[in-house]
């Protein structure tokens, strides 16, 4: 009986330690999943603010642009001379956007800057701002943000805001959906 009872201990002796084994292991899985979840969500409010502060860092720079080009040829009535080289040459242009040795400018998408007389109501009353290479997650976040200051938007040669319209929230949305990089035209002008 007593050797019964010897043979029976030393059995549940050797169950134990792999009853441990299997609760560590479990343990171990559960943090590596409570681990995972926690770098999932810091990584994703990391993308979130790095696109934020692109998207507020163009905008800024459109606004300032637009602001420096209605200041020196708006006031003034002179739509119908410019070219990019004379807005890249009077400093309405960054001079960190411009190329250096040439009168042409690249926003922070690595794309082409361009400015051009444009028409709305009569001949040369506004200027067409080419802004390109937007990213499609960028693309709304950044027309909703200069749209006050613009009196027509085009994304990809879509009309997104008529002449001295509201934004065309669908066409919007399909504009920027269409293309991973987008082309805006934003054309300025007295009368906004």
């Amino acid at each position: 009986m007593q050797t019964k009872n010897i043979a029976i201990a030393t059995r549940h002796a050797r169950l134990r330690p792999s009853r441990q084994r299997g609760v560590n292991m479990i343990s171990l899985l559960l943090a590596l999943v409570v681990g995972a979840f926690i770098v999932a969500v810091a990584y994703d409010q990391y993308i979130s603010s790095a696109r934020k502060a692109r998207v507020d860092a163009a905008k800024a720079e459109i606004v300032d642009m637009i602001a420096g080009a209605q200041t020196i040829y708006g006031t003034t009535n002179q739509y119908a001379a410019v070219t990019t080289a004379i807005v890249v040459q009077s400093s309405v242009v960054p001079k960190r956007l411009r190329i250096e040795g040439t009168n042409t400018a690249q926003n922070r998408y690595n794309a082409p800057i361009t400015f051009a007389p444009a028409t709305i109501t009569s001949a040369n009353d506004s200027l067409a701002f080419g802004y390109g290479g937007v990213r499609r997650e960028d693309c709304q976040d950044l027309v909703l943000g200069v749209d006050p200051m613009t009196r027509r938007i085009t994304i990809g040669g879509t009309e997104v805001k008529a002449a001295d319209g509201t934004v065309d929230i669908a066409a919007l949305a399909n504009a920027c959906d269409a293309n991973a990089n987008s082309d805006f035209v934003m054309t300025i002008g007295r009368g906004q």
